[in-house]
Parts: structure tokens; C-alpha cells; sequence
């Protein structure tokens, strides 16, 4: 599953190419603009899911840009500028930012920021089903990959499938899940924790892909294919 789209509004060329770089490491999709008419020209035309603000800007200061794009969207809107007088980030924060970093950046830092600021998905979407988390409602693809059949879960086990999705092509070990489930620090008995996965294998992995896999004697790791 792809991450975010961020809009990095910078009128500094060579540092919007170097953010873009680094964001692109990290597997978000980057656009650029450097002006407040190509922001908006842009917002018309595609959804983004966060966006990166400078506060000096050619034609239009940032804080003002803000509140505009704040008029027709409800994106995320993070602040990045040279400017760290209290004045400026208050400013910043009134006009709709929801966070603010002084530069230069720290890209582990920047991510974090993102991470914590992004706006939780709705519809997650795989291979073989359609995951609605705000019903918390888990269906079948049909042949169009559109949402067919509802897949019935048990709360458990869709807990169970958030907390691999959320860790895709990554090794969860059995206490991580059963620390995540049953709120335990110790596994009291792993056979149910196994038995939980299975049900919930047989039911989401209808195609027979092995998309969790087990890890013997470790955990399981889940990977769309």
C-alpha cells in the first residue's frame, strides 16, 4: 500500500529537490509547487493528502495561503519556514497549521510530524479485500475491485488484521500481537493467538495467496500480493 501524497509548497528550488528526495525515500508521493497561484491551480485539479508550507512565498505569504486553502479543503497543513519568532508560529497555528517546524529540517523529524499529523484513512484497500474503518467493516473485492461480499470478522480478529496491516511487509512477533489484542505483557497461551490468525486467514485470504505468513516460532508477516 502506497503512503500519502504530500504538496510541498517551497519556492527554494534547490531545498524543494531535496525534500522531495528524501520523502520520496520514506514512500510518500511528492508534489511541488513554488507560489500560492500554482498551490491553488493545482488543489483544483487533484486530492492531496497533506500539505508543507512555506511561510514566505513569491506572490503570497504562507499564513494567508493558508487560510484560503483552508476555505475549500480540509487538508493538513504543516508549516515549514526559517522563521521561529513566537509571533509567526502563533500566526501559523490561527490560520489553520497544525504544526510548525523551524528550518532547516530533520527528515526523521519531518516524517514524524507527517505521521502524526496525517488524517486516518477511511477505505484501505488490498488485493483480495476492502478494509472501512469507520465502521470498522471488512469486504470482498468483486471482479471489478470494487466492494462485494462483507467478510465477517470477530472483533478480535479484526484487531488482529489492523495491527499486521499496519506493519505491511514486516515481521510482528506473537507478543507484539498479543500485547496489542489482549493487553498483556506476557503470552498466556499462544494457541489462541494461533487460532485467531487461522480463522482470520481462511476468511480475508479467500484467493489462498498466503498473505499473513507464519514465521515459526516468531510471528507472522503480512504482505499483498
Amino acid at each position: 500500500m502506497s503512503k500519502e501524497t504530500i504538496l510541498l509548497v517551497e519556492d527554494d528550488e534547490d531545498l524543494a529537490i531535496i525534500t522531495q528526495l528524501q520523502l520520496k525515500n520514506e514512500g510518500y508521493q511528492v508534489i511541488w509547487t513554488a507560489d500560492g497561484a500554482a498551490t491553488m491551480e493545482l488543489l483544483e485539479k487533484q486530492e492531496v493528502d497533506l500539505i508543507l508550507l512555506d511561510v514566505m512565498l513569491p506572490d503570497c505569504d504562507g499564513h494567508e495561503l493558508c487560510e484560503r486553502i483552508k476555505e475549500s479543503y480540509n487538508y493538513p497543513i504543516i508549516f515549514m519556514s526559517c522563521l521561529g519568532d513566537s509571533t509567526t508560529i502563533v500566526n501559523a497555528f490561527r490560520g489553520g497549521g497544525c504544526d510548525y517546524l523551524v528550518k532547516p529540517v530533520n527528515i526523521e523529524e519531518l516524517v514524524e510530524r507527517i505521521e502524526k499529523n496525517k488524517p486516518e484513512k477511511k477505505e484501505w484497500e488490498y488485493s483480495q479485500f476492502i478494509i472501512d474503518t469507520s465502521v470498522r467493516m471488512v469486504y470482498q473485492k468483486d471482479e471489478f475491485g470494487n466492494r462485494g461480499e462483507l467478510i465477517e470478522l470477530s472483533p478480535t480478529e479484526y484487531k488482529l488484521l489492523m495491527a499486521l496491516i499496519r506493519k505491511q511487509g514486516e515481521l510482528v512477533l506473537y507478543k507484539e500481537l498479543y500485547r496489542e489484542i489482549w493487553k498483556q505483557g506476557e503470552i498466556e497461551d499462544i494457541r489462541t493467538l494461533m487460532v485467531h490468525v487461522s480463522n482470520l486467514r481462511k476468511k480475508i485470504d479467500y484467493q489462498k495467496k498466503e498473505i499473513i505468513k507464519a514465521v515459526r516460532g516468531a510471528g507472522y508477516i503480512f504482505q499483498d500480493v
